[in-house]
């Protein structure tokens, strides 16, 4: 429940501080008074976005900060779950300046999202336009799930409805990218074929090019080899005998003078490396042909490997060689789409039929939800002044799956014996609306773990006896949850256990709004002024006490 709650500089409010009581509480006053600001901070308190303008001063800090007692409501795992400490007497501060704003719970700094995320826990805030909601399908699924304890079971099938969407997405993806792909497939393969027929390898360019050039200079590599073989073979004038003789010289002298022994070495090391590349001259020779018909095919191969370089736009046969990959690996990838699409439809199909069955157990429990509804409801409205009222809740079927399972709701509605039943919003009057609102969020009371609910004047369109009635109603209610309700009637204002009155202080150059939590004489006075007598109206003071007692 709501214990405390402190608001410094926010709108006409400069600084109260207020004590709710745990059971039904009713707030009064004059139109613009300023009874709608209460609603505003707490909507602040609790998450809505901060408005700078709404400081009262805004050179000053705005604070309003609120007090939960959760001693008889298990919100310890809610806490948890959102990662926040847990206080049976938890407190909710909201700091306002004109550059920032702050946010804490028990003292944690937290983001509005978590203050957001709590209030659904906390308080349910009636506003006054809350009442046209009830032709609104998210709400009337709201009111079934909550009778029909549905949370679970719903969050399952969102679950369900969020990885089936996911599947039919990336099947449209797919089947797109397929489309487009099946548009460049042929061109890609004709591009593969061409590069795979190149017999592509790391070093391609430089091997032909160097075969090319040894082919076209075939016979004078010929001549310039034997040359150099003649040089080192001929005899007796040929670089090897010529060595050879030295080596000998190198040798006599060695034997008998020592100091010439390294020059010998090194001789031989001549003598045998010039016997080498004479091996290695015939050798090449040996290699050397003229053939005209391998210089022409290397000769077209190189032309072709330069026009594949030239096509695709780059310089080495590398950069070709990674080209051929990659248009490979889109070959593999087009050829995959069909498996691909294959194994994602079956497991949308799967998802699907979970969500046939998730959606089918919501629809059961909605329907008998549903009759519970029906029938608490004709029993509330009957006291409200509706006798002859009839409320049914219609559960069909839907087109498709949406975020509340396959059902579509209609809440029909006839105020008079005999009458056809229609649309709830489109034959209701408002006075109407206000009641099966009230007799709803009565009903749903009882299937709630909600400390706090706040009417703000939903009691619109209806007087007199009816006004008791509902205040009777939240009167009742009050017994299993705190409730505070705005209102213009006296007939609901005087069911309240506590009564709280706001009031505007003109001052010479300041407008303040106050609020006063009334003794019983004070309240008999303020029930008589909004009965519309004056403070000295014997009728009206009467009438004042008698709906205090």
């Amino acid at each position: 429940m709501l214990k405390k709650l402190y608001i410094k500089n926010y709108a006409l409010i400069k600084d109260i501080q207020l004590e709710f009581k745990d059971s039904f509480t009713t707030i009064t006053g004059e139109t613009g008074a300023g009874k709608s600001i209460l609603l505003g901070a707490l909507s602040l308190l609790l998450g809505s976005r901060a408005d700078k303008d709404s400081l009262r001063n805004p050179d000053e800090k705005c604070i309003i900060e609120a007090e939960f007692d959760l001693s008889k409501f298990d919100l310890r795992e809610i806490f948890s779950k959102k990662d926040l400490d847990y206080e049976e007497l938890s407190i909710i501060r909201r700091e306002i300046t004109s550059s920032k704003t702050r946010a804490f719970i028990n003292d944690t700094p937290v983001n509005l999202k978590a203050l957001s995320d709590l209030k659904a826990y906390l308080i349910d805030i009636h506003s006054q336009n809350e009442t046209q909601s009830l032709s609104k399908p998210q709400y009337q699924y709201q009111v079934l799930d909550k009778i029909a304890s549905n949370t679970e079971l719903l969050n399952d099938y969102r679950q369900a409805l969020k990885n089936y969407k996911k599947c039919q997405q990336d099947l449209e993806d797919l089947r797109s990218h397929r489309s487009e792909a099946s548009k460049k497939f042929d061109y890609n393969q004709f591009l593969f074929e061409e590069l795979d027929k190149a017999n592509l390898y790391s070093g391609i360019q430089e091997d032909l090019e160097n075969e090319y050039l040894s082919l076209q200079n075939a016979e004078d590599i010929q001549y310039q080899l034997s040359a150099c073989i003649d040089h080192i073979q001929k005899e007796d004038f040929g670089i090897y005998d010529q060595i050879t003789a030295v080596n000998q010289h190198l040798s006599n002298l060695s034997e008998s003078i020592s100091s010439f022994q390294d020059l010998k070495e090194r001789i031989q090391s001549v003598l045998i490396e010039v016997e080498d590349i004479g091996t290695e001259l015939e050798n090449r020779l040996d290699n050397v042909e003229v053939n005209p018909e391998r210089l022409e095919d290397v000769g077209a191969q190189f032309q072709n490997l330069n026009n594949l370089l030239k096509k695709h736009q780059v310089q080495t046969d590398d950069e070709l060689i990674e080209i051929k990959q990659t248009l490979e690996d889109e070959l593999v990838d087009f050829t995959g789409f069909d498996e691909k699409i294959k194994q994602i439809q079956k497991l949308s199909e799967e998802y699907e039929k979970e969500l046939l069955q998730l959606s089918g157990k919501l629809t059961k429990k909605r329907k008998s939800s549903s009759k519970v509804l029906e029938k608490q409801l004709t029993k509330l409205l009957s006291g409200l002044g509706m006798e002859n009222a009839t409320i049914q809740v219609a559960v069909g079927n839907a087109d498709d799956f949406n975020n509340y399972g396959k059902d579509k709701i209609d809440f029909m509605f006839s105020a008079n014996k005999g009458m056809p039943l229609r649309l709830l919003h489109k034959v209701a009057s408002g006075g109407e609306m206000s009641r099966i609102m009230l007799a709803i969020k009565s009903t749903i009371a009882q299937y709630e773990n909600l400390p706090c609910i706040i009417f703000d004047e939903i009691d619109t369109g209806v007087s007199g006896e009816i006004a008791l009635k509902m205040g009777e109603i939240m009167k009742e209610m009050s017994d299993n949850m705190q409730v505070i309700s705005i209102t213009h009637l006296p007939q609901i204002a005087s069911k309240g256990s506590q009564h709280l009155k706001v009031q505007k202080n003109v001052l010479s150059n300041s407008t303040e709004t106050l609020i006063k939590d009334l003794s019983k004489d004070e309240r008999i006075v303020e029930l008589s002024q909004m009965l519309g007598g004056s403070e000295s109206s014997a009728s009206a003071i009467a009438h004042a006490k008698s709906l205090l007692n």
